[in-house]
């Protein structure tokens, strides 16, 4: 074999092992493309059903703990059924007054139907309702009820899931 032969033999060994090494690289890089796209798609659907589940147990929790509030017998069994939905912050926001619990003889009742929760969720960690509904509310034999509007915040607290932060009552429906 001539040198220039062999010069040309070798540069062309040497750039068929380029061509493969180059074809095992891309080859390479579209199975790790291929991964990387199907973890993607996991985790996407895995952040969806985590966000849906946060969701939906921040609508649970605020309905349960409207029912707690506004359906009793006694005020100390109203605040005693609450507890388990609300932070400390919270809790203390549904006292009198920002006061200790009130402690009277009189009887009061009451009593929701027709909740219509309406929700506007600032973050994942909080969420907030506009809550309508009906209230009867009985006071020493006496009942009324009307159409209120509260506004309930929620917040997620690590390993304990949404708590109520605050309640606040936003008004009343007149002419229904």
């Amino acid at each position: 074999m001539e040198p220039n032969q062999k010069k040309n033999y070798i540069l062309l060994m040497i750039g068929f092992v380029g061509a493969v090494l180059v074809i095992m690289y891309v080859f390479s890089l579209r199975t790790q493309l291929q991964e990387v796209r199907a973890n993607q798609s996991n985790y996407e659907e895995k952040i969806d059903y985590l966000s849906s589940i946060q969701n939906t147990d921040a609508l649970k929790v605020n309905r349960e703990f409207l029912k707690s509030f506004f359906t009793y017998q006694t005020i100390a069994e109203r605040y005693e059924n609450i507890k388990p939905f609300m932070t400390n912050q919270g809790y203390k926001a549904t006292h009198p007054s920002g006061t200790d619990l009130p402690n009277s003889e009189q009887s009061v009742k009451s009593s929701m139907v027709g909740l219509k929760p309406f929700e506007y969720q600032d973050s994942k960690t909080e969420a907030e309702f506009f809550n309508e509904f009906k209230l009867t509310t009985e006071f020493n034999g006496v009942a009324n009820t009307e159409t209120v509007i509260v506004k309930t915040s929620l917040i997620y607290v690590k390993e304990q899931g949404w708590k109520v932060d605050d309640i606040e009552f936003v008004g009343q429906l007149t002419g229904r």
